[in-house]
């Protein structure tokens, strides 16, 4: 029985969805208060725990996991 696979599709879900942000981003510098950084910024300011959440998926993301043993 085959596994399935889901690293080749999510690696390209990554890859498509970061040049979105970037095309966005550079299209939103027009716009005073537009771009992802100056927003993710005004909302850190509102709400103090946005970075701290982000730090905790930044870790959940990066953290040692277990390679799966062959069965």
């Amino acid at each position: 029985m085959s596994t399935y696979n889901t690293s080749f599709r999510t690696t390209w879900i990554l890859i498509v969805v970061t040049v979105f942000l970037a095309a966005w981003d550079v299209y939103c510098r027009k716009f005073p208060g537009g771009t992802i950084s100056e927003v993710m910024l005004t909302g850190a300011r509102s709400h103090p725990v946005l970075p701290f959440l982000c730090g905790v998926l930044g870790g959940h993301l990066f953290w040692f996991q277990e390679v799966p043993k062959d069965e």
